[in-house]
């Protein structure tokens, strides 16, 4: 009888998680370093450039362009984190043909994933609401895309080249 570890799916799983705390704590430090770096001047100016040029969206008062901007940026510094060790360690892929192709449909589920973190992190967060609504925002959008990315790499990215 084979333990939970032994089987492929898991241990790939496993590893993503693994990988995925990596890239979360890259996602989180530049999202953290652009939107509150510089006394959060950075944060002013976008949240300016919006409110001249896309009035419709700031007449919300929970919109803030500069946290859902950050947010795009850090997701995909992230983002390439996670290819390059999902394709080497996750997934096994030890060819280097097909890369450019893996990439693609890669940043495709994650455009995707950022689609749908970028949508629950604005949904939670709240400006003004503290750090455990910005930890919160972060952290829900990151456990629901965790779980889209993982099938979609699994079972799309990178299916003929999984090593088992």
């Amino acid at each position: 009888m084979t333990t939970l570890l032994e089987k492929s799916s898991v241990r790939q799983f496993v590893k993503f998680a693994i990988i995925g705390v990596m890239s979360t704590a890259i996602d989180w430090s530049v999202h953290a370093l652009l939107y509150n770096g510089f006394s959060g001047s950075i944060a002013n100016m976008v949240n300016d450039y919006f409110i001249a040029n896309f009035q419709s969206l700031t007449k919300s008062p929970d919109f803030d362009g500069a946290f859902t901007t950050f947010k795009i940026v850090s997701f995909l510094v992230a983002m390439l984190n996670g290819f390059f060790w999902n394709r080497r360690w996750t997934f096994k892929v030890k060819t280097k043909e097909g890369r450019g192709a893996q990439l693609g449909k890669f940043a495709l589920v994650n455009v995707i994933g950022l689609g749908i973190n970028t949508a629950v992190a604005s949904q939670i967060h709240v400006p003004h609401g503290g750090k455990w609504n910005y930890i919160l925002a972060l952290g829900a959008a990151t456990f629901v895309t965790m779980f889209w990315n993982f099938a979609g790499h699994k079972f799309w990215t990178f299916k003929n080249d999984v090593a088992t």
